[in-house]
């Protein structure tokens, strides 16, 4: 009888060492509040304010931890770029517009290229041409995630066109938001 008990022990004292420890897994990923801390500082503004971060990184991200410093790149079309160079992972903030940029965008609503009476203005100037790398995007205002992808036709803002992201697998279809930038819909 004590045997049994012995050799129970040992079997339960062995399978609770190989249970993964929940601190040591939590500790391989990104720390996501030092993130927001980190992009708010770049930015010089808070989370939510004219020019920040539109809200807190996705708490549903699991990124792994960037062994060095993140980078926080310059805000460009409305977004900041953040990411780990030497593990690959990139992940796009949304931030909260300027009241002129927004102002500008009611006010003038084409795109400032197409002020033009020619039929070729009025359907809009090609932004993304067949064979083009464009990055491909989708999210809302709470995450934004991005790829690369080959534009399988030309297309001019709003268009819907075909990108490729991997060989592997069918086009997407995609909104031509700007140069160089389509956008997958139903992420609003």
């Amino acid at each position: 009888m004590k045997n049994k008990y012995s050799c129970l022990g040992f079997f339960l004292g062995s399978f609770a060492f190989l249970l993964p420890n929940t601190s040591v897994l939590a500790a391989d990923f990104q720390d996501l509040s030092a993130l927001d801390k980190q992009i708010a500082t770049s930015l010089g503004v808070p989370i939510g304010a004219e020019g920040g971060a539109v809200t807190p990184v996705d708490r549903r991200l699991h990124l792994a931890q960037c062994p060095e410093s993140v980078v926080v790149d310059k805000p460009i079309a409305g977004s900041v770029s953040v990411h780990c160079p030497s593990l690959g992972w990139r992940i796009r903030v949304p931030l909260v517009r300027t009241a002129s940029r927004v102002l500008h965008s009611r006010e003038n609503p084409q795109n400032s290229q197409n002020s033009g009476n020619s039929k070729e203005d009025s359907k809009g100037a090609i932004l993304v041409k067949r064979g083009d790398p464009v990055e491909l995007v989708a999210g809302n205002n709470s995450f934004t995630v991005s790829v690369q992808g080959i534009a399988q036709q030309d297309g001019a803002l709003g268009d819907h066109i075909r990108v490729k992201s991997d060989p592997s697998k069918p086009p997407v279809i995609a909104v031509v938001v700007e140069s160089g930038k389509v956008r997958i819909p139903g992420f609003e």
